[in-house]
């Protein structure tokens, strides 16, 4: 469901900078953007797994935008130094709404760490924001499933994993492991909201918002699973 939208400016990035971009008339319908994104399973030497570390890609028209507002600052700061704010307002932002991320095992909540080792980049026209998000107690895997969503509760922001040309398969990096762990495998499985709940996103202006947590319905889950 990836399309092209105007990405207003968003609350849950912080991004203070006063950008005030609108939504051309036609584009009435949630999502107004979207991230793609990669997941990294870190395990310790014990086989533990202590932490997803994750890359956003932001999309190219919204990337855009930003490089140009900060290209405008007249502060004598340089662009790598003004990416490095940036990323540090993206933590203090999502930090408020648990990252945006979250993880069950065998269907239990995960609670979560504090993030680290974050890195805001520009590469390849995109804005790329990645950071390590830690487990709050590294977790043994071996007889269990990990599961994660990753999600805009608003469903303003499409979040899906980084996937072929036309968006049927994703990546065979989208989501890995740091390294072999006791043969654990991984999978992403797509979501498959209920028509009703594609209806009422597609209804909805980008002044609007739908039901709380109305991203839910269309979030991909991430496995990762280790045989006993």
């Amino acid at each position: 469901m990836r399309r092209l939208f105007v990405w207003r400016h968003c609350a849950w990035l912080g991004l203070a900078m006063g950008l005030l971009l609108g939504a051309p008339p036609a584009a009435l319908a949630h999502p107004h953007g979207w991230v793609d994104m990669s997941v990294e399973g870190v395990f310790d030497e014990q086989g533990r797994l202590t932490a997803l570390r994750q890359r956003w890609r932001m999309d190219p028209f919204y990337s855009q935008v930003v490089m140009e507002e900060m290209a405008t600052v007249k502060d004598g700061t340089s662009m790598a130094q003004r990416l490095d704010a940036l990323g540090v307002e993206i933590r203090n932002n999502l930090a408020t709404q648990h990252n945006l991320t979250n993880i069950t095992l065998d269907g239990q909540p995960v609670a979560q760490g504090e993030v680290t080792d974050t890195n805001t980049d520009y590469r390849d026209d995109r804005l790329v924001y990645e950071f390590v998000l830690p487990l709050a107690t590294p977790q043994r895997l071996a007889g269990h499933t990990l599961s994660y969503r990753i999600f805009d509760p608003t469903y303003y922001i499409e979040m899906v994993h980084e996937a072929n040309e036309d968006g049927s398969q994703p990546l065979p990096d989208a989501l890995k492991l740091d390294h072999p762990s006791a043969g654990c495998t991984t999978r992403i499985v797509k979501a498959t909201p209920d028509p009703q709940k594609v209806m009422e996103a597609a209804m909805l202006d980008k002044g609007e918002s739908g039901e709380p947590n109305l991203g839910r319905f269309f979030a991909e889950t991430g496995e990762i699973a280790c045989p006993g």
